[in-house]
């Protein structure tokens, strides 16, 4: 699925790189827990793997694809097709309901929408069974998220990540506004839906207590020569 080999990054006019990464290996339907302090460089690797922005040095390649070779454009499609993303603080439209939201993981990726046409759905019939399988009433369907709860927002996003079926579910600090219970109960529904269709999830996150709630625990810090 993933495979990192001597990845360096450098912010430009910085004399030190912020990743030196020698190797990393992900295999495909692993559920993999990143831990790292704050400015350990989570979120610079998640913007290498999502194809934002491309090594110094090194390659990434995800699903046989060398991100790093590829042009703006490609890894724009790319990410779109591949990737599903659970951001820290949701990024949800708040004019739009939660179906609304969720479908708009699908704009930009003809393949997610073909897969969803292909079992006989349409987007909005599939963005509703997502919402229902995370726990979401369908009571709340047709409202506005910002009249949601933290908890409610957290499912559409998660939602909207899943959609399409990508292989690669990167969620970046989706729990940290929740009590301990409440997170366990978002991961394992995380988990539940990823095992439908054999996604891999990258859980990126500072609270270490999560880490045996998944398969492979990875720390940033030893990965990364930058930070010795």
């Amino acid at each position: 699925m993933l495979e990192i080999n001597d990845l360096i990054f450098r912010w430009p006019g910085a004399a030190d790189a912020t990743l030196n990464i020698p190797k990393l290996e992900v295999a495909a339907g692993e559920r993999v827990f990143l831990h790292g302090p704050s400015g350990s460089g989570k979120s610079t690797l998640l913007g290498l793997l999502s194809g934002i922005n491309k090594p110094e040095a090194g390659s990434i390649r995800l699903l046989n694809s060398d991100l790093a070779q590829l042009s703006d454009a490609a890894r724009d499609k790319f990410r779109a097709d591949h990737i599903g993303t659970i951001f820290q603080n949701f990024n949800l439209l708040p004019y739009l309901s939660p179906v609304e939201n969720v479908m708009l993981g699908c704009h930009f990726s003809r393949s997610r929408t073909d897969r969803i046409k292909a079992s006989g759905k349409t987007l909005a019939q599939q963005a509703e069974l997502l919402l229902q399988e995370l726990g979401l009433d369908a009571s709340i369907m047709s409202r506005s998220v910002a009249q949601l709860s933290i908890g409610q927002q957290q499912r559409v996003a998660a939602a909207r990540a899943f959609i399409g079926q990508p292989e690669l579910i990167i969620a970046d600090e989706p729990t940290s506004a929740l009590d301990a219970d409440n997170r366990n109960t978002f991961i394992e529904l995380l988990f539940k839906e990823a095992s439908q269709y054999g996604a891999t999830i990258l859980f990126v996150s500072h609270d270490s207590s999560l880490a045996t709630l998944f398969d492979k625990h990875l720390s940033l810090v030893e990965l990364n020569g930058a930070s010795q």
